[in-house]
């Protein structure tokens, strides 16, 4: 694939899911071997923008990173009834808004809203209520102190067509000349279109969405649909009811002439959860086979992480304008239709819907997770190869990410969706998780993890992780957090070995692992598999590396050939040396011996060489030869098939010569014994 300009680079990222940009972006320049410099990447990213009529700027109120909203009052209700109009555009609604207050002694307190919107009033039981409007806030004085505990309702009328910024917050959009207006609100978008407290942190405890729009058009929200009433102007109101707690960027609303395609999800023999899907007339011809595909997804996610989540409700898609998918809760918007993103948005559900980030710098809890919960989709549905595959790639663009995990600069959308750090980098920590745990423990770790009611339709950051992690493994983990959570890069490992004959059929081998240092952390700690390959097989050791150099002793019953630091690729590294013998030319003796009548000829080699082996009997005279060109140094065998041959003693030399025969390099006989 290549481009011949940023702008035309953009063009065709957004072909693709917008919610992977950053790691495609990535991938494509690695295929066009380029490494982009933090100003290209910028620059790529406001093309982007640019085309898609995305902004990447914030609202002002949120300017300051660890914006946390008004923390004195908890919001705990949402209630949302707009209209919708076309051609003009126009968004009409009211909002209701339930409170509870923190702490005695409040006289003010505030809801954050765009400016870009008008207030018309707000109300207190029909009593109106004085405000103030300004720096995307919605203010309140009180005539009296208000208490802890005390709830606070009030319903905040207002009108306008919503600015677009991040992912595009309430597009008016438009499919082959019909309407489609849609929401994407992650991460700080939903304040562009109704008044809430903009803050993941905040989850209120249910919602209603009242949309009224043109009768021949679907609207399609979160929860269960309670009510379609047709209101004899040509216009039609849906009423959809969420009863779960539910985060203020996960309401969503999708509107258009959709298809709808509907099956059950039994749970049990008789119990069933409902999957609706709203596509667009002109896609949805032949996606009915892949949609039904959720169904295996639910299975399996249902396996590993507990029961869907919102299992008294729904779950289905609503094809939407932008491509790419944004996992609203209990109905994804999908822009793009294929196994992994459907298996991604559904496994938010459970992280990042379910459980949710508690502020954007801990986003590796909804994508990392979800990222993740690809490969185990792909474990599950096509074995562990296509698992490896899979984060094989994935491994390859974490090696990309720039910063921690933990993300420092929330005030930029690009930062906090990092696909080689969020995404990429953020599943690479729970594969290496695993690697460390082993499958029993860690598929307990994410189980637990996923029921505990201490996050559990709540919030959480990585500490409430890292304990049911250290609760399971019964494990101090602080070291693998703090390092892949909060550090920077990836080991460095510049590894080799040698070999000792102890007689005998003993043999020593040492390894040597010297990894580069750095500023955060000086050095990775990590456990490590070193597989090393013997004559008689593979011998595979797990060590715990925790030292910028280490020496590690293995004592072996066969010579050893080879060896490989992290066979399984289980750590996120790189390797130099591995495999490469620090050794001198030696020949050794063949094996079996005595044989009948094949033989197997080892050999070392410290130089490249081209090497003869001929094959003499007691007489001198030649009975057999052996030509190997262009070997490299290290370990290496041929097969001897002594067949024709007699009875009796032989005697087997190597000579090693440069390449091309100019200077011979190694010359040395043994004996064999060939018994017929």
């Amino acid at each position: 694939m290549n481009f011949n300009t940023i702008a035309d680079f953009a063009e065709k990222i957004l072909q693709m899911r917008i919610r992977y940009i950053p790691l495609l972006m990535s991938l494509l320049l690695i295929s066009m071997s380029i490494v982009p410099s933090d100003c290209l990447a910028q620059l790529f990213f406001e093309n982007l923008c640019q085309k898609s009529k995305l902004s990447i700027h914030r609202n002002s109120f949120s300017s300051l990173s660890g914006y946390i909203s008004d923390q004195n009052i908890d919001a705990r209700y949402y209630g949302l009834n707009l209209q919708v109009f076309t051609n003009p555009n126009l968004l009409r609604g009211s909002v209701t808004i339930t409170s509870s207050v923190l702490a005695s002694g409040i006289q003010s307190f505030f809801y954050d809203f765009s400016n870009g919107m008008i207030v018309d009033s707000i109300t207190n039981s029909n009593v109106p209520l004085t405000y103030t409007h300004a720096q995307e806030k919605i203010s309140f004085q009180t005539p009296l102190q208000l208490n802890k505990g005390d709830l606070i309702t009030l319903t905040i009328h207002y009108h306008g067509v919503p600015e677009i910024t991040g992912f595009g917050s309430f597009l008016f959009d438009e499919i082959n000349g019909r309407p489609s207006i849609w929401t994407l609100s992650e991460p700080y978008g939903a304040s562009d279109w109704f008044p809430c407290k903009n803050t993941p942190s905040d989850k209120v405890d249910s919602s209603d969405m009242h949309i009224r729009c043109a009768g021949n058009l679907t609207a399609v929200s979160n929860g269960l649909l309670k009510s379609t009433i047709n209101n004899g102007d040509g216009t039609v109101t849906y009423h959809w009811k969420n009863s779960y707690p539910i985060a203020q960027y996960l309401i969503s609303l999708a509107i258009s002439d959709y298809v709808k395609f509907i099956f059950n999800y039994y749970y049990n023999s008789s119990e069933f959860l409902r999957v609706e899907n709203y596509i667009y007339p002109e896609t949805f011809s032949g996606l009915d086979s892949l949609l039904l595909k959720t169904n295996g997804m639910m299975t399996i996610f249902r396996n590993l992480y507990g029961e869907y989540p919102f299992i008294r409700e729904k779950y289905g898609h609503a094809e939407f304008g932008r491509q790419g998918g944004m996992e609203h809760q209990t109905i994804s918007s999908m822009g793009v239709f294929n196994e992994y993103i459907m298996a991604h948005e559904l496994a938010h559900q459970w992280f990042g819907d379910k459980i949710t980030c508690r502020d954007w710098e801990n986003i590796w809890l909804n994508e990392g997770f979800a990222t993740y919960s690809e490969a185990l989709y792909a474990e599950n549905s096509y074995g562990k190869q296509a698992y490896s595959d899979f984060m094989r790639l994935r491994m390859s663009s974490a090696k990309l990410a720039q910063g921690s995990v933990y993300v420092q600069d929330v005030n930029s959308i690009p930062e906090i969706f990092s696909g080689n750090r969020s995404y990429a980098k953020g599943s690479a920590v729970l594969h290496m998780l695993r690697g460390v745990t082993g499958d029993s423990l860690f598929f307990r770790i994410m189980k637990k993890y996923s029921l505990d009611t201490n996050v559990a339709y709540k919030t959480a950051v990585t500490a409430d992780f890292q304990a049911i992690a250290e609760e399971v493994t019964g494990t101090d983990l602080d070291y693998f957090f703090n390092q892949w959570i909060h550090g920077e890069g990836y080991p460095k490992y510049d590894v080799s070995w040698n070999v000792t004959d102890q007689g005998e059929n003993s043999y020593v081998a040492k390894v040597l692992i010297l990894q580069q240092t750095g500023s955060n952390p000086a050095f990775f700690r990590m456990p490590i598999d070193i597989q090393i390959n013997t004559i008689a097989g593979d011998t595979t050791f797990r060590v715990f590396n925790g030292s910028s150099a280490a020496e590690y002793v293995f004592t072996l019953n066969s010579r050893p050939v080879t060896f490989k630091v992290d066979p399984f690729d289980l750590v996120l590294k790189e390797v130099r040396g591995e495999g490469i013998i620090p050794v001198s030319f030696q020949l050794s003796q063949n094996f079996p011996n005595p044989f009948n009548p094949q033989t197997t000829i080892l050999f070392e080699l410290g130089k490249p060489a081209d090497v003869v082996i001929d094959i003499f009997d007691v007489l001198g005279r030649s009975v057999g030869s052996i030509e190997e060109k262009n070997l490299r140094e290290g370990i290496h065998t041929v097969e001897y098939n002594a067949a024709g041959l007699a009875s009796g003693v032989y005697f087997y030399r190597l000579s090693a010569y440069s390449y091309g025969k100019e200077e011979i390099l190694f010359n040395q006989t043994k004996r064999m014994v060939l018994v017929r």
